[in-house]
């Protein structure tokens, strides 16, 4: 996994810009809740979410990305780092494939980056339909393998709004090694309706699952608002 400092990825940018259309751009999200797969990753507080994200302008890219969280005492920071290629097949077909780091930071006393984890993943989007599948070895650190399925669709509704419908399944491979139930599976389904308007982009979402722990995959709703800046 290449994991760049941001001078580093503006850098390479600037080097390449001429040649392959570069793009460099950041955007700032806060959001009423933080999940990750329909799990509460801030105990269902606010989080503020900016990244820095770059474009080869012929398919590659790589992204920072950062989060407060609240999910294990003296954890307090998320901070990932993605590289990925996309293909267009053909008029219809898209692939992606990328890895991500997943990194945790807190406190001395906290031992976070023990959650720390690779990802690997593939996405096919046919038109309004994208089919995606996550792979980590070593799932939050716990030694355990995990992977995910999932399916979204995306109904544009008018010109600056669209209703996205999305389902997975996340499975691990040891369950012993986390808190699931006995078939090691749990799913999350997703309503979202997205929007732009007064320079912003907006999300409001309805989250459920049928995660066998209590209050952290609880159905819940969430507001998002977005602004990206273009360098």
């Amino acid at each position: 996994m290449l994991r760049h400092p941001a001078t580093v990825l503006f850098a390479f940018c600037s080097l390449i810009s001429v040649h392959c259309q570069a793009d460099v751009s950041s955007t700032v999200t806060y959001t009423s809740n933080y999940l990750f797969n329909g799990i509460t990753l801030t105990d269902h507080d606010p989080a503020l979410q900016p990244s820095l994200d770059w474009s080869s302008g012929d398919g590659w890219y790589a992204g920072l990305w950062a989060s407060n969280i609240k999910f294990s005492p003296g954890t307090d920071l998320e901070f990932d780092a993605t590289v990925g290629y996309w293909h267009q097949l053909n008029d219809d077909w898209l692939i992606d494939v990328g890895v991500a780091q997943y990194t945790y930071h807190g406190d001395s006393n906290a031992n976070s980056e023990a959650f720390n984890f690779p990802e690997a993943y593939v996405k096919l989007t046919y038109h309004n339909t994208k089919l995606g599948y996550w792979y980590a070895s070593d799932y939050f650190g716990a030694g355990g393998g995990h992977y995910i399925v999932a399916l979204f669709h995306t109904i544009p509704l008018h010109e600056n709004g669209s209703l996205l419908l999305t389902a997975d399944r996340s499975t691990s491979t040891q369950t012993d090694k986390f808190l699931r139930d006995t078939d090691g599976t749990y799913h999350h389904w997703r309503i979202a309706y997205l929007v732009s308007g007064l320079g912003f982009n907006w999300t409001l979402a309805f989250d459920d699952t049928d995660y066998s722990l209590p209050f952290y995959g609880d159905a819940k709703i969430s507001l998002s608002v977005a602004r990206t800046f273009q360098f």
